[in-house]
């Protein structure tokens, strides 16, 4: 399902379109769905990376959501670029009902310090990241 066919519209602070893909901001959360056919490269992720940046500022953890609507690649070793340059990542999920597409996330796993979870809907993943987030928030506070 496509954000664009969901209940969550009220909760979608901004949106960044690109060639590459639309992501959507919510409170705490990057919701991606990459366009069909693309490699995504760590070029196209840094400009997102801005884009959340400037959105949230430099000190805001998120949860990163890949809705995979769509079929796409990513180049794997990239994603070292993308843990080295980004640490306010505080959950990884993804949502796919492809086995293909759930294999892939779990080759970035390797290169991932953050844990990656798979589900079937996109609301279960929101789900999580909010309750991933508010832990992260609680932890904050308690420090």
């Amino acid at each position: 399902m496509k954000i664009t066919d969901s209940t969550l519209a009220e909760e979608i602070k901004d949106i960044y379109v690109s060639d590459f893909g639309n992501f959507y901001f919510m409170e705490g959360i990057v919701i991606s769905e990459i366009n069909e056919g693309v490699t995504y490269t760590w070029n196209e992720a840094y400009k997102v990376v801005e884009a959340a940046n400037a959105f949230y500022g430099p000190t805001i953890s998120v949860c990163y959501i890949s809705n995979r609507v769509n079929k796409y690649s990513v180049k794997p070793s990239d994603w070292l670029k993308f843990y080295k340059n980004n640490n306010k990542l505080n959950g990884y999920a993804v949502v796919t009902k492809s086995e293909n597409s759930w294999f892939n996330a779990l080759m970035e796993k390797v290169f991932s310090k953050v844990e990656i979870k798979r589900f079937e809907n996109l609301y279960k993943a929101i789900e999580w990241a909010k309750l991933k987030n508010a832990k992260e928030l609680e932890f904050n506070h308690s420090l």
